[in-house]
């Protein structure tokens, strides 16, 4: 293993890179002019008791760090290497608690804590098209999580006119100081417990164009131009 691999991996040194991403992700938030949009509706939703979850794109996990300003526990699914690890420990210091596993992989542990964090009145962030990708495509294990639950999905974007794009394959999105941004809730989806495969796959196609469709939206309102999604794999017709 290399020299900066084993550094990385040990927890002194990933706590220090949390520490530097955080400082910096509050110097953009306090040096920026950031809007919120439809923090009202989830507020309805949460106040009538409605178990939800915040599916947002890989590549916009940034932003959402520090946008998230409600008084309810925001938890976001981690998984336990070393990149979820630093991950992990920055959106601590912003007050998100993380679930560690993966609805693939080591998954029964994490739905349990799902389930326990949505009876308690909790909130779930999920990257639909995460860990891996591909990039901006929704995978089903948000739909059967909300199945499980009886949670609705919300789709949740973030836009800015300063930003790096990264050239990783989820084509995250670096905010920089000094830009006007804007974070936005979606439209609420509902999803049924029982359905026929067909329609549970149209659902799927339906959420995730509505996901890509704010996140167009906010991009084109902050100059900026969306990537487009990952084309599937050759014999594949979902995000699965």
């Amino acid at each position: 293993m290399k020299l900066h691999k084993r550094i990385f991996n040990q927890a002194w040194a990933q706590s220090l890179v949390s520490l530097l991403i955080a400082l910096y992700l509050r110097v953009v938030r306090l040096t920026g002019r950031w809007e919120t949009r439809g923090e009202d509706d989830v507020q309805r939703l949460m106040d009538a008791g409605q178990p939800l979850i915040f599916c947002f794109w890989h590549g916009r996990l940034i932003s959402n760090i520090f946008c998230w300003r409600n008084e309810a526990v925001l938890h976001i699914l981690s998984t336990p290497h070393r990149d979820g690890q630093i991950a992990a420990r920055s959106y601590n210091r912003f007050g998100i608690q993380t679930i560690w596993g993966s609805t693939k992989k080591g998954g029964t542990g994490a739905v349990r804590e799902i389930l326990k964090v949505l009876k308690d009145g909790g909130v779930i962030g999920i990257t639909p098209d995460g860990p891996k990708g591909p990039r901006q495509r929704m995978q089903k294990s948000a739909i059967d999580m909300a199945r499980m639950t009886g949670a609705m999905l919300v789709p949740v974007s973030n836009a800015t006119t300063r930003c790096k794009w990264l050239g990783t394959w989820d084509r995250m999105v670096l905010p920089l100081p000094f830009g006007r941004g804007v974070f936005a809730f979606g439209e609420a989806m509902e999803i049924p417990r029982k359905a026929s495969d067909e329609e549970f796959e149209r659902i799927r196609a339906a959420f995730e164009d509505r996901l890509n469709a704010l996140t167009r939206q906010l991009d084109a309102e902050c100059g900026q131009t969306t990537p487009d999604p990952a084309p599937l794999a050759e014999g594949r017709e979902d995000g699965a």
